[in-house]
């Protein structure tokens, strides 16, 4: 995470604000819980942390290092099967190719052929010219 130690001022805050009663006793142990926090989890991705925090304000009492540890573990195993999943999802869905050569090349061919036959069918000359498919398409 960048700037680990600004997250969790924020978390600090977000707890004071939820009504979270802080045992912290003053500065001093503050900046001690701070930096024992960007130790712990200064390297999370900052939306997990972000997420456990969220989580951990909506409690009845000021989290614990053991409970964002639960957390954070929790929320790490939700990811890693999030990510799971969707591998296994790319892995069964096997999707066309969005274009096929060779298809469209037939399918293309067969269309001519199907427009040369409908407009020439009028026509009394076996090589038709492009006036007379004019003529044909104007009619």
């Amino acid at each position: 995470m960048e700037r680990p130690y600004v997250f969790m001022q924020r978390a600090l805050v977000t707890f004071k604000v939820a009504g979270l009663h802080s045992p912290l006793a003053g500065p001093a142990q503050e900046e001690f819980w701070l930096q024992l926090w960007v130790e712990r989890y200064g390297a999370l991705e900052a939306s997990l942390f972000t997420g456990c925090v969220k989580k951990l304000a909506g409690e009845r009492y000021f989290p614990r290092l053991h409970d964002m540890d639960e957390a954070v573990q929790d929320a790490q195993k939700r990811l890693l099967l999030a990510r799971r999943r969707t591998q296994e999802h790319r892995a069964d869905c096997h999707e066309p190719d969005l274009f096929d050569l060779v298809n469209s090349k037939r399918r293309v061919r067969e269309l001519i052929e199907h427009l040369e036959k409908k407009f020439t069918a009028n026509c009394s000359i076996k090589k038709c010219s492009s006036h007379c498919i004019d003529n044909c398409i104007n009619n």
